[in-house]
């Protein structure tokens, strides 16, 4: 790992963020079978393991321990969702939210 006081190359920052957060985003839509769709959300669980991994060898303190969090949120996600992407989770709880809220906005206006 870098000391704390280097800059995180972009390339390996691109990299993490690509393991971490778009590949399990981009897995998420993909719509499986069940023995398909629970070896695809292992297999990105085992991607973003290896962003932290990447992240802890060649970037810096911050970006290795934020794609730590990501990766754990990801888990979480997988367990209470069924699905292996943190971004993805965020989206389904805000729609289970807001979703009687706009669709009553949207009753009233038009």
């Amino acid at each position: 790992m870098l000391d704390t006081q280097k800059n995180t190359p972009k390339i390996i920052l691109r990299q993490v963020v690509g393991w971490v957060l778009v590949l399990p985003l981009l897995a998420s839509f993909a719509r499986l079978p069940f023995p398909l769709g629970l070896l695809l959300e292992i297999g990105v669980i085992a991607a973003s393991a290896y962003g932290v991994s990447l992240a802890w060898r060649h970037a810096s303190r911050r970006v290795a321990v934020l794609a730590l969090i990501i990766t754990l949120l990801n888990i979480i996600s997988a367990f209470m969702l069924s699905t292996a992407s943190a971004l993805k989770a965020l989206y389904i709880i805000s729609w289970l939210y807001w979703y009687p809220y706009y669709a009553d906005w949207v009753y009233w206006n038009f």
